[in-house]
């Protein structure tokens, strides 16, 4: 299973940094955080998450769903054939079930879009994401190094330029590929009404 450190390690060869003596990891993993955020948008990670309801209440508590993106589904009761779904409207980190019998304290089940996450255990981001992950992420340590930011100096005067046109055809690219990948179509069923015909 591919780890932040793979990630890293992807990065270092494409900014020719093999031995870290430019970046840092803590600098990479920044960059790296970045770009898994910005994909996210544009390709999340989908997981269905149960919620225990309050007797007597329509309204889920979203605060302690980590990396929450949005709902796209709400199920209430969980577990039905066929699903029970629900109209739902989100304020903040409140999810409102707008139909259906009213939550008796037996779970709800959320069909969510998260944020992906990479770390020393794993990455959610499937393998075919893992590249535009690192392309959007060399642009952004690229355009760091352009602007001079990093703590290193160098004495080649064309580092800065190289850098700077290494970040503008990266970033073009990660922006395209994250433009086609959000254009994609999904199903948000989360706040369509069906009007009966008449």
């Amino acid at each position: 299973m591919t780890t932040i450190a793979d990630l890293r390690a992807r990065m270092r060869i494409d900014l020719q940094d093999p031995d870290g003596d430019r970046w840092s990891d803590a600098a990479l993993e920044r960059h790296l955080r970045r770009a898994i955020a910005e994909l996210s948008r544009a390709a999340p990670r989908e997981e269905r998450v149960t919620l225990a309801t309050s007797p007597g209440s329509r309204e889920l508590d979203l605060s302690g769903i980590a990396g929450l993106i949005g709902v796209d589904r709400a199920e209430y009761p969980s577990g039905s054939e066929p699903p029970a779904f629900r109209q739902f409207t989100v304020y903040g980190a409140v999810l409102r079930l707008e139909d259906g019998p009213l939550p008796d304290g037996s779970p709800a089940r959320l069909w969510c879009r998260l944020v992906h996450e990479a770390d020393a255990s794993g990455c959610t981001l499937p393998a075919a994401l893992e590249d535009v992950a690192v392309l959007g992420a060399t642009a952004f340590a690229a355009a760091e190094a352009a602007s001079g930011t990093l703590e290193q100096l160098t004495l080649n005067p064309g580092t800065a330029a190289g850098y700077a046109s290494l970040a503008r055809e990266r970033e073009t690219a990660f922006r395209q590929l994250l433009r086609e990948l959000g254009g994609r179509g999904r199903l948000r069923a989360g706040r369509v009404r069906v009007e009966a015909a008449g």
